[in-house]
Order: C-alpha cells, then sequence, then structure tokens
C-alpha cells in the first residue's frame, strides 16, 4: 500500500454512482461512474493504474515513478489480493464505461482510524465526482468497520486537496511530518470525524 499522504483530490462534484451524471461534461448522457473493490487477481491492473497516477502527479507520491515500476510482479498481486477481502485495508477503482478513472486505497489503524491513500482522479475525469464517489466509499467502509474518523495526509502545497477534503469535512489535525522524498517540504494530517 502506498504511504498515507498521496491525493489528487480532484474533484468537487458529487456523481454518487448514479447513471445519469453527466461525466463527458458536454450535456450528454455517459456511462455511470462505478466504485467497485479491486479483485484478487488485479495486480497487473493495481499496478498500472499506480503507475500511471504516479506520472501523472510527481511530487504528490511518496513512491516514485522508478520504485514503483521496479516491484516485482508478485508484491503487486500480494497487495490486490489482501486488498480485495482483507478487513483492515481495501482498494477500489472508480470506472466509467470501460475506463479506470481513479483509485483509492485505506487502511485501518489500531486507535480506531481508518486512513485514506493513493486517491487519485485521472486525467480527463477530475471535477466530475470521481474523487467525491471514491471518498464517499472510503467513508461507508470506515462506518461499516466501526471506525471514529477518517484521516489523509497531504503535502501541504497541494492547496487544490487540501480545500477539496476541507469541503468535504477534514479539518488539520495540527500533526505534520517531513515529505520522504523531499523532506524540506512537510505533509499535513486532516482528520473528518465519524462519530
Amino acid at each position: 500500500m502506498a504511504a498515507p499522504n498521496e491525493s489528487d483530490a480532484a474533484s468537487s462534484a458529487s456523481a454518487g454512482g448514479r447513471p445519469d451524471v453527466d461525466l463527458t461534461g458536454d450535456g450528454a448522457a455517459a456511462p455511470a461512474l462505478r466504485v467497485r473493490r479491486i479483485a484478487a487477481d488485479e495486480g497487473p491492473h493495481l499496478r498500472q493504474v499506480r503507475l500511471d497516477a504516479i506520472a501523472d502527479s510527481p511530487g504528490t507520491f511518496t513512491t516514485n515513478l522508478e520504485a514503483a515500476a521496479a516491484r516485482p510482479a508478485e508484491a503487486w498481486m500480494r497487495v490486490a489480493e489482501a486488498h480485495s477481502s482483507a478487513g483492515d485495508q481495501a482498494t477500489w477503482f472508480a470506472e466509467v464505461g470501460e475506463a479506470t478513472a481513479g483509485m483509492v486505497s485505506a487502511f485501518r489503524t489500531d486507535d480506531g482510524a481508518v486512513t485514506m491513500t493513493s486517491l487519485w482522479s485521472a486525467p480527463g475525469f477530475r471535477q466530475r465526482g470521481v474523487a467525491d464517489a471514491l471518498v464517499a466509499e472510503v467513508h461507508a467502509w470506515a462506518v461499516r468497520g466501526g471506525a471514529t474518523e477518517i484521516r489523509q495526509w497531504l503535502v501541504e502545497r497541494n492547496a487544490h486537496a487540501r480545500a477539496f477534503h476541507e469541503s468535504l469535512g477534514f479539518l488539520p489535525t495540527g500533526f505534520e511530518r517531513p515529505y520522504e522524498p523531499a523532506p524540506e517540504l512537510r505533509e499535513v494530517e486532516l482528520r473528518l470525524p465519524l462519530s
């Protein structure tokens, strides 16, 4: 799983998975946005989506493209298998028709929280409700598991992602840490209370 700071948070309108949502931006009916949990055999797909996300948004993720590309296929398969059914970690894909429109991962921590990671909307699907739908899926998963809050770490310079999260009710905790790939930058923690 990726480190808990990753987000492009590229949407501010909610699609909610409804089939009548216009994801094309031209007023035409578009295929429905759907969010689904990763399948156990989707290691290669997970790898490709993560590489696409890192290449699209360098400086946002703690894993660089070279390190992610060098990960063995077996590692991607292990993550996909675990995230497909484990109660303490999961990955979801957003899809529109045959296209992968985004992804998010999350994991439970011992203190009753869920940390959200790897939130990304693909180019062409931003500002269309994809990020909202992915966060909603994490929210539902967290609530079902009895979590007390959702946490997200963001690079402090990512004002767009911070504004997106704050629009959903995430609040700064005051905790900061060095951003691993560039320690001169800081990551800030946000939280969404669930109770």
